[in-house]
């Protein structure tokens, strides 16, 4: 009865057009994506066993092709241009599919003919879980949970295929070669569906952030209408800082910080507060040259209270105290900490009496640490998961830290892979605490290559960072420090041009926006 129920969900979508009309665009590609996927995967098993390589090409070529036309074809027959604005191209789905097949075969373990054998079994199934998306781009009745039945059985022909295939006792098992299935199809389904970053976020994986200026947003209306789209939380890039927020005694500029407020609640997404205390930038001259100590607790305790009360209940979680470490270039100082106004007057237990005040202010909000640069193990991950022990000992509310993850630029030409990044996230994790990854960027400045190339290498960096947090329990989101390469900061604080975030200038969908959709799409299938 329950396969009756995926049929007809399946039929509906595809039949929800008048009679004679074509399938809707985005049900089109989804099983183009499921055959060429097939396709592939059969190719690659054939290839593994005899190692012809000109045979490959001309299969990789064929179902390559037959996928591009497909796509053509889709988008010549939709009603409008949503499907082909939302979707990859076809010529790039193919070149990452059969890429993503390549990289299946060469992972598997066991003999040229065993890994033949899995790749052929793998083909059949990489369809029904492509497939499974066609109920859920119509909204059918329980979508969801046929399709969780549609991989249960996926699972289970999984199980029961492989130890007849010709691996003998020393094959992969299921729980090898399942991993590797899901890669594949979350890529092809990346590319295809055009269900929303925000949409695959209510299936499954962590928070998808937007960090943003409100006025860039309010003079742009195909900007606001992505981020309503795409987004399931907003910061404030800039306008909650100290110097914007607060810039003189007694003076408060809260308009902007309203607005991005009030905007965010108007869409339902949630709002992280960024931030109450930094002793770097954007701190005002009457706080960087305040005399004692006394006075700058003073400043401190007011600034706190007056902010973090204003949007009491309002703000899921606070930026309490960013980058309390030295700068990558700076010397390192005796407690570890930055050399601040800070922690020159106060002392190191500054960072303690922020998260305190903050907690007093808001009771509600989850209060973090953000830092730059502790993605990678070493000495800089090991001085702030000192600190973090040392707050937590203390009896700090400490509840979260952020990861910064401006990646490829601090360290520069640095992009740590995923098991890097997940190990990196268990390790702070592991003391009860949440994490995020809180100003995600992906700097192509310092890596060599042409533009294409590096763009594509983005789109596969930008999935495994997304999947690196999806493994993570405790990993609550992910949040890109800007959405379009238009507004970045790295052009406009360094000077220079880059392509860091998921949308080109023209709000063009780039290899890294469906690389976070291959990744959540990803977490969906694993039931994360």
């Amino acid at each position: 009865m329950r396969i009756l129920t995926v049929l007809l969900c399946v039929a509906t979508v595809l039949a929800s057009r008048p009679a004679g009309a074509a399938p809707p665009c985005d049900a089109r590609k989804v099983a183009a994506a499921a055959r060429a996927c097939g396709e592939l995967l059969r190719g690659e098993g054939r290839f593994a066993r005899d190692g012809d390589a000109m045979r490959r090409a001309r299969r990789v070529a064929l179902a390559s092709d037959r996928l591009a036309r497909e796509w053509t074809a889709a988008e010549a027959a939709a009603v409008d241009a949503t499907c082909a604005a939302f979707s990859a191209s076809g010529v790039d789905t193919a070149d990452r599919l059969a890429a993503a097949v390549a990289d299946a075969g060469a992972s598997l373990p066991g003999s040229a003919r065993c890994r033949g054998a899995v790749l052929g079994t793998l083909a059949p199934l990489c369809r029904r879980v492509v497939r499974s998306e066609l109920p859920l781009l119509g909204d059918a009745p329980g979508a969801h949970d046929d399709r969780q039945l549609v991989l249960a059985r996926v699972r289970t022909s999984l199980g029961r295929a492989l130890p007849r295939t010709e691996c003998g006792g020393g094959g992969p098992g299921a729980a090898d070669v399942e991993p590797v299935l899901l890669r594949v199809a979350a890529g092809a389904l990346g590319d295809a569906t055009v269900r929303s970053l925000r949409a695959l976020v209510a299936d499954a994986g962590p928070e998808i952030g937007v960090a943003i200026e409100p006025n860039e947003v309010a003079s742009d209306p195909v900007y606001a209408a992505a981020l309503d789209r795409e987004a399931t939380s907003i910061t404030a890039e800039n306008v909650m800082k100290w110097g914007p927020i607060h810039p003189a005694p007694g003076t408060w500029v809260f308009g902007p910080a309203d607005e991005v407020v009030a905007r965010a609640e108007s869409q339902g997404q949630r709002v992280r507060g960024h931030t109450l205390v930094w002793g770097a930038l954007q701190l005002p001259a009457y706080v960087e040259n305040a005399s004692d100590a006394d006075t700058l607790r003073a400043m401190m305790a007011e600034h706190i209270a007056t902010v973090a009360g204003r949007y009491a209940g309002r703000i899921a979680q606070w930026d309490v105290v960013n980058e309390p470490l030295p700068g990558s270039l700076d010397p390192p100082t005796a407690d570890g900490l930055d050399d601040n106004v800070f922690r020159r007057l106060i002392g190191p237990g500054y960072v303690a009496e922020a998260l305190h005040l903050a907690r007093a202010a808001d009771p509600a909000a989850k209060l973090y640490v953000n830092e730059n640069g502790i993605e990678v193990p070493g000495p800089r991950q090991d001085r702030f998961f000192a600190l973090v022990q040392d707050l937590l000992a203390a009896g700090a509310p400490l509840d979260g830290v952020g990861f910064q993850a401006h990646l490829g630029l601090i360290p520069i030409g640095q992009y740590p892979d995923e098991a890097t990044i997940a190990a990196s996230l268990r390790r702070f994790a592991d003391l009860g605490l949440s994490v995020e990854l809180t100003e995600l960027d992906v700097a192509l400045v310092f890596r060599v290559g042409d533009l294409p190339s590096r763009l594509a290498f983005q789109g596969g960096y930008y999935r495994s960072v997304i999947a690196a947090c999806a493994t993570v329990p405790d990993c609550a989101g992910v949040t890109t420090w800007g959405l379009s390469d238009r507004h970045t900061w790295l052009r406009s604080f360094f000077g220079f041009t880059d392509w860091p975030l998921p949308f080109d200038d023209d709000w063009r969908r780039k290899p890294a926006y469906f690389g976070m959709r291959a990744a959540l799409l990803e977490a969906a299938l694993r039931g994360d």
